[in-house]
């Protein structure tokens, strides 16, 4: 959908002509304070879409590809589809990297504890887990 983009006094005055464009989707309609981009009209339908997805970097980086627009604040994010970047607060960006820390702390763990089997050998026991998993179930009814 094309982008029209407005002073936000224009707006103030054609506010009306800007929200039918909105409704026959004709244009988002970005708005501007002082040169910097503070609001967007879009349709309700894809607002609501935008806003129940997950905050993920993979969500943010596809409600950005939506739209063509200069940039684009999803939850935390701004994003710049055009120069390809993503801004996101410091204690957001230090929480995923503690999180992506820790899971591999535990693999890490995991991989330590464990002799070097050949993959055959492994293979051969998962599969003999998951029988007795299997086995066990069935005797239990589940």
């Amino acid at each position: 959908m094309p982008t029209l983009t407005v002073q936000s006094g224009e707006a103030r005055a054609k506010f009306r002509d800007l929200l039918d464009q909105v409704m026959a989707g004709k244009n988002d309609v970005i708005i501007q304070r002082n040169g910097k981009n503070v609001a967007v009209l879009i349709p309700a339908a894809e607002y609501e879409s935008i806003r129940n997805q997950p905050s993920t970097p993979n969500s943010i980086n596809e409600s950005a590809a939506a739209y063509k627009t200069k940039t684009v604040k999803v939850g935390q994010a701004i994003i710049n589809p055009e120069e390809g970047t993503a801004t996101i607060p410091l204690d957001l960006y230090n929480e995923w990297v503690a999180k992506r820390e820790a899971l591999f702390t535990i693999i890490d763990e995991i991989r330590n504890a464990q002799p070097d089997y050949p993959p055959e050998e492994v293979e051969r026991d998962v599969a003999e887990a998951i029988a007795e998993v299997r086995r066990r179930n069935a005797s239990s009814g589940n």
